[in-house]
Formats: C-alpha cells, structure tokens, sequence
C-alpha cells in the first residue's frame, strides 16, 4: 500500500468514528488543534468539522477545513490530496446544497487534480461531482460540468500512463532473458516448422493418388454411357414404328366417323327448318305474355323499391340511435371505472365488482408513509382560502404522479396530512425503498416549488415526513362514500414518527431502516420518547448508496 493510500484509509475511518462521538463546541476543537501537529492535527480537524457540520454548524466547520489545508502544505503532494478530496466529501455529506458550498467543493476537487492524485481518488472525486449534480444551476451547473470533463480526462491520461508503465515492464522482462533461453525457442520453432513440411508432402501424396483413382472410373464411366445410347435408340425407333401404325388406324376409323357425320346433319338440317317455323309461332305468343308480364314485374318493383327504401332509412336512423345510445352508455361505463379506481386500488375495485363486498385482509408487512405541513395553521392566517387551497392541491396531485411511479396506493389525506403505504393492496418485496425513494422525490419537488414561490414573495411549505414499516389491516368502511383504509400499530407509529421529523427530512423507524440501509447511508438520531409509546429508535434519511430498483 503507498503512503497516501495508508493516509487516505486512516483518515477515513478516523472520520466514520467521529460520528459517534460527544459533540464539542467550535472553541473546544480549536483548543485541541493547538496542541496538534501533522497528521495528528490534520486527523482530529476532520473530526472536528465533521461534528460541526452535522450540527448544522457550517460557517465553524468550512474554518477548520480550510486550517487543515493550510496545516498540509508541508506534507508533500500525496496528503495534500487527500486533505482537499476529503474537504469535498465532507461539505457534499453535511453541508445543504447551496451555491457557496457547491463552489467550495469544485474549488477542492480542483486543487485536488492539481496535486496529480492516483486514479482511485479522482474516481472518488467524480462519485462526489455527480452526486450534487442535481441540485446546481446557472453558472454552478456549467463550472461543474466542466469539472466532470476535466476529472475523466485525466482519469483517462492516468489509467494511459498506466497502462504505458506495464508495456515498459513486459518489455523489460522480456529483455531479461538469457541467449540460452532464446536458442532453446528457436530449435523448438525449427523442429516444429520441420513436423509441418512433413506432414504437407503426405498430404500432396494423397491428394494425387485420389485424382488417378477419379480418371479411371471417369473412362469407365464414358464406355457405359455409349452402350447405354445405342440401346435407347433402338427402343425410341421400336416406339416410333408403333405409333405410325396407331395413326393410320385411327385416320381410317376418322374417315368413317365423317361420312356418318354427313348423314346426320342433313336429317338435322331438316328437323331444323320444322323447329324454326315452330319457334316463329312460340315467339308471337311469348312477346304478348312478355308484355303482361314486364307490366306486372315493373309494379311490383317498385313496390318492392318503395319498400326497401324505406326500410333501409328506418334502419339507418335505429341504428345511428342505438350507437349513439351505445356510446353514451360506454363513456358512463368509463367514467363509472375511473371515479371507483380513484376511489378504490384496482385490485379491490375488481372483488367489489365481482362478490359486491371486499374481504378485510392482514398484511404481514407493508410500509406507511406520513406528510404533515409545519405551521400549517399560521400559513392559513396568511392566504385567502382560494390560495391555500389552491396550493393543497398543487402539493397533492404532485405527491400523487410520484407515488404513481413507484407502486405506492393513496390511503387518504386528512387535512394537510398525506398518508400512502407501499406493499398495499398487494404484498412485495420493496415496499420499504419504495416508499423512500417516494418520500426523497417529495421532498425535492418541495424544494424547487419553494423556491418558485419565494421569487414571488410567497409563503413557504415545508413537510416533515415519518415512515414505519409493520402489519397493518385493511379493508372497505361504509355503504355510501366507502373508502379503502388501514389500521393498526403500524399506522400510529408512522403519524408519530412525523410528528418528531424536522422540516424537509425524513423521519424513520428500525424497522424500516433494516430493510434500506443496503440501498441509504441514515444518520441515526437514538432512542426518542414518543407520546402514549415506549421509546422509539429514529434514523434520518441521508444519502443514496446504490440505485434502488422499481417493484
């Protein structure tokens, strides 16, 4: 392991540690780095700025990593780099997502990449940049880009060197072998080209023996096939012969057949003069009821095309009456289905569809999710009810699309409180990180909105959201207005983990921890009492560890 390395690590798990410690005041940590030097100062002022910065204590903690800097300069290029990347890494974790701080940590990437760190940092630097990303803007979002561009160009030129540095040393090792091994590789390449030569003078020996064998049987062959013609030209001759005698027989037979034919069409020339003097009587006769009776056909088409006239416009106009009926009838279908899903999930609208009842189930774990308005009653003081609602329903129908996207069901919303649950109606797996990425989206949508309405001078919403995970029960109430509910435990310790989460964060319990913390680094808050319920263990949602799958 090189030096840095060794440094980065002890850093690093210096810093993890420092979480769980007491926290100091500003003054107590700078008293102790008084009496530090070197890596023991460095060390314990990265402690120190990470305890203030998870206080909230930004200004103090931004003081004492830019002392560390200054402390690093006479420790060569290697820790200098580590003391900028872990400046960066510290205000990404603790610091909010503001300009300032943003350019605080491109500024430290910067001077990192100018300490010419080795490639696992500068990937350690792009993990950073990309992490904050989607909260820059303007001229922020551009200077970091660019930094993304310049961190891989040379992540790119650092793994080229590398790759240049084990061609030398192939090449080196290869010089390094001795003039006996060389000789030995070219008597084996020798004896080997030698085999080859052999082995293509037995093929050429074979390959002519087989065209000698193909000439003779190609003579053979030719002999047979002339015996063959001359016995089928005599049979062709014999068929030939035949035939000719056929045909004559046949032309005698024809000539008879023609004399008789003579015959018989005078007699039909006869016959043929009696039918027509017959035919001109039947004509006479057929033209007169011919008249009577296109006279009788012509009425009765046009009664028939009266008819049919009719008939056909009645049909056209019942039918044009029957699919508008239709179309009436499905577009209430429609809108009858679309007002019971939004009522009701589409799972329990079809049983109530099917058995016109819906059968209360227990579900053995699910996860329930609570949003609650601080001060919500003050803001109503402040807007006319057209506003307040107005803003409500702005706020609701957004936290529905993002429910929508991550297969979390509406239970309902009391008030400004907003209640869903993942894993509800029907179970899986994810419900937990579900429900978090949920929650996570929530709080970002309410963070650009506030920001839209602070630009107009308009009264923030900010949302403290609580999440537990457990069994719940749930079911239909009511004959009219029914509703899709649940109940339990589960239910209540997730309103009351929202009554004990701060503005824009989220609150969760163990249970739920246990299921994401694979996925989400939390920030754990201890065991907090909670009305009417023993203590609770609580945890904040920090950061994200690796892409949660959708159910």
């Amino acid at each position: 392991m090189r030096p840095y390395q060794f440094f980065l690590a002890t850093i690093l798990i210096l810093l993890f540690s420092a979480v769980v410690q007491g926290q100091k005041s500003f003054n107590e940590i700078k008293k102790e780095l008084r009496s530090l030097d070197g890596s023991a100062y460095l060390t314990r002022a990265f402690e120190g700025a990470e305890i203030l910065a998870s206080n909230g204590k930004y200004k103090e903690s931004l003081d004492i990593l830019d002392k560390a800097i200054k402390e690093a300069r006479g420790l060569g290029p290697g820790p200098q780099a580590v003391v900028f990347l872990n400046k960066a890494d510290v205000i990404s974790r603790f610091f909010p997502k503001q300009d300032q701080y943003l350019k605080e940590i491109i500024e430290s990437l910067d001077d990192m990449v100018d300490k010419s760190p080795p490639t696992d940092m500068i990937e350690k630097g792009i993990l950073i940049d990309e992490a904050i990303r989607y909260a820059t803007k303007g001229k922020t979002k551009t200077k970091l880009e660019n930094q993304l561009i310049n961190l891989r160009n040379t992540l790119a030129v650092n793994e080229q060197q590398l790759l240049a540095d084990s061609k030398d040393m192939e090449l080196k090792e290869f010089k390094k072998l001795n003039k006996e091994e060389a000789f030995e590789e070219l008597e084996k390449l020798k004896s080997e080209r030698e085999r080859l030569e052999t082995l293509q003078q037995k093929l050429s020996a074979s390959i002519d023996r087989n065209e000698r064998q193909l000439s003779r049987r190609s003579v053979i062959i030719n002999q047979m096939s002339q015996e063959q013609a001359k016995k089928e030209a005599i049979i062709q001759y014999n068929k030939r012969m035949i035939d000719s005698l056929r045909f004559i027989g046949q032309l005698d037979s024809l000539n008879m057949l023609t004399q008789e034919g003579l015959i018989n069409e005078q007699e039909a020339q006869l016959q043929l003069q009696e039918s027509q003097i017959q035919l001109k009587d039947s004509e006479l006769q057929l033209k007169s009821s011919q008249q009577k009776l296109f006279l009788v056909l012509a009425l009765l088409g046009l009664i028939i095309a009266g008819f049919l006239l009719w008939a056909f416009f009645s049909a056209k106009k019942t039918n044009k009456k029957l699919a508008l009926k239709n179309e009436q009838i499905e577009q209430e279908k429609e809108r009858s289905e679309a007002l019971l899903l939004n009522i009701l999930p589409k799972y329990i609208a079809q049983e109530l569809k099917e058995h016109a009842k819906v059968k209360t189930r227990t579900i053995s774990q699910c996860t329930v999710v609570f949003t609650d308005f601080i001060n919500f009653s003050q803001i109503a003081k402040k807007l006319t009810p057209q506003d307040l609602i107005g803003a409500l329903d702005e706020c609701f129908r957004a936290f529905d699309n993002i429910i929508s996207k991550y297969n979390i069901e509406k239970i309902k919303t009391i008030g400004d409180s907003y209640m869903c649950a993942g894993g509800v109606p029907v179970t899986n797996s994810t419900h937990a990180v579900d429900a978090v990425n949920a929650a996570i989206e929530m709080i970002h949508f309410l963070d650009e909105w506030n920001l839209e309405r602070e630009k107009h001078n308009k009264v923030r919403f900010d949302a403290r959201i609580g999440i537990h995970s457990g069994p719940i029960i749930a079911g239909v109430v009511g004959a009219k207005k029914f509703a899709y509910d649940i109940w339990g435990d589960t239910v209540n310790v997730a309103a009351r983990l929202e009554s004990q989460s701060a503005a824009q964060k989220i609150n969760i319990s163990d249970s739920t921890y246990q299921l994401i913390k694979k996925h989400y680094q939390c920030i754990k808050r201890g065991s907090i009492s909670v009305k009417n319920m023993t203590d609770l263990e609580m945890y904040f949602v920090d950061e994200k560890v690796v892409d949660a799958s959708l159910n």
